[in-house]
């Protein structure tokens, strides 16, 4: 128990949010021994809410979400991100400006003058899932591909899913904080065709 607590979390990926890189049904390994976090790294982050309400209000609340088509809620006004704890990838770290363009970030690192691409900021490799959506596709519906100029502060972090279109994820809630992120990822270790590192 100290171990998983302290040292080992195993995390099974139960959504479809880290696709292509941690797909669903795969087990990954974190240590909330992570130091300061890196861009590229694949963060657990801590549950947005933990707050408990009485069955009744968790009853009301979900027929309202229900008939909402899951616009609206009572009591879960804060609780974009779930009550369970999130696989995400960090692209933006404190000091950064940042804007997205067809699913893809565009990074100014503090101190520098131009803008690059998520992936020519990062040292270590990683793929991301996005699809064309269809010409007049309104950018209401689902999750957007396109934001303007952000600024991190300080112990401010962009957080996003590999799957792009299909994720909730800092372009929802905002940027976390240093605080919510509870452990780095390790490693994917099961299923054992899929073994390596993060």
């Amino acid at each position: 128990m100290l171990i998983r607590t302290f040292l080992l979390i195993p995390v099974r990926e139960r959504s479809v949010s880290m696709q292509p890189d941690v797909s669903n049904d795969t087990c990954v390994l974190f240590t909330p021994l992570i130091g300061t976090p890196q861009r590229g790294d694949v963060v657990l982050l801590k549950p947005r809410s933990t707050e408990k309400h009485l069955l009744i209000y968790r009853a009301v609340n979900t027929l309202i979400s229900f008939f909402t088509a899951q616009q609206f809620t009572l009591f879960d006004k804060d609780n974009t991100m779930g009550r369970e704890s999130q696989i995400r990838r960090i692209v933006g770290l404190p000091g950064d400006t940042i804007y997205m363009r067809g699913y893809i970030v565009f990074v100014q690192p503090e101190g520098n003058k131009h803008f690059l691409t998520e992936f020519e900021c990062v040292k270590k490799s990683y793929d991301v899932n996005i699809i064309t959506v269809p010409v007049g596709w309104d950018s209401n519906i689902g999750v957007s591909g396109n934001f303007d100029k952000i600024f991190l502060g300080k112990d401010q972090y962009f957080v996003l899913g590999d799957n792009r279109c299909s994720c909730i994820d800092s372009r929802l809630w905002g940027p976390v904080n240093i605080k919510d992120i509870k452990a780095k990822g390790l490693g994917v270790y099961f299923p054992f065709p899929k073994l390596r590192l993060l």
